[in-house]
């Protein structure tokens, strides 16, 4: 097994566990504007398809959350290239959590009481770029994910275990996911395989996020558990590997179909 592929597995298993209260339980205050950021990097079409849906005001819970689990889909995918050795193909991934979406959130960082982690991301991004083989770029992945899942465990304990509040946040960030799959495609070919990686590393996050929910889910809304497991079983045979398919395995309507059900049946939830 791969440096890289063991310490993915270890930064799934911290996320988890923060999402499930193993971290700090703490209640913390939701105020900052969101800040835009852009991206330079090369064949990235749609930026603002990975915003989660803006609110009025103060960003809130659902909103700071969504934009740690877009970061952390971005780095699942740059692992899996990685991994591959393609650690050029790999670069806006580890690019797009600082130069996207860190922004979104800086401001209200102090204000949570977490520690300013736009350096650490920063770093792994210029390791990927100057000296994709060198040895500590592995040290670096894991302090970035480790910083992002630190981010999350602030949020109180009983979000991070709440079926109606995980639904939220998947539900932005597949609708993320499909409209990055959406960019990612034209004339019936996948030609941005960026996009097609970003939405990709969206929906595998998000299952890992509802797998920390699905026992609670079974049993308190099995109705909803049902129809939501069968759709993101379905919907994860879009991306068969971080690779893209020569064919789509789905259209953008058969994809955006996939979601709507999910998240009709997320709101069956309270």
């Amino acid at each position: 097994m791969s440096s890289f592929r063991s310490l993915y597995v270890v930064s799934v298993t911290a996320a988890l566990m923060a999402l499930t209260g193993c971290g700090n339980p703490e209640t913390a205050t939701t105020s900052s504007p969101e800040t835009n950021s852009s991206s330079s990097h090369a064949g990235h079409t749609d930026t603002t398809a990975e915003k989660p849906a803006a609110t009025e005001g103060k960003k809130d819970d659902v909103d700071y959350m969504t934009t740690l689990g877009l970061m952390k889909g971005h780095l699942i995918v740059a692992k899996e290239l990685i991994d591959e050795g393609k650690p050029k193909e790999a670069e806006p991934h580890i690019g797009h959590p600082v130069e996207e979406l860190y922004g979104d959130i800086e401001g209200e960082l102090p204000e949570r009481n977490v520690k300013d982690f736009k350096t650490t991301l920063n770093k792994l991004n210029d390791t990927v770029k100057s000296q994709p083989n060198a040895p500590e770029l592995a040290t670096q992945y894991q302090e970035a994910t480790q910083e992002i899942d630190g981010a999350i465990e602030v949020l109180p304990a009983t979000e991070r275990q709440s079926p109606e509040f995980v639904l939220k946040v998947i539900n932005r960030m597949l609708n993320t996911a499909g409209k990055e799959y959406e960019a990612a495609i034209a004339d019936g070919k996948i030609t941005e395989v960026v996009e097609y990686q970003d939405s990709r590393g969206f929906v595998l996050y998000s299952e890992d996020l509802y797998r920390n929910i699905s026992d609670q889910m079974s049993k308190e809304n099995p109705e909803a558990h049902q129809a939501i497991e069968t759709s993101m079983t379905e919907l994860k045979t879009v991306w068969p590997s971080v690779d893209a398919p020569a064919v789509p395995v789905k259209t953008p309507e058969e994809v955006s179909e996939l979601i709507e059900t999910i998240k009709e049946n997320s709101q069956k939830v309270s």
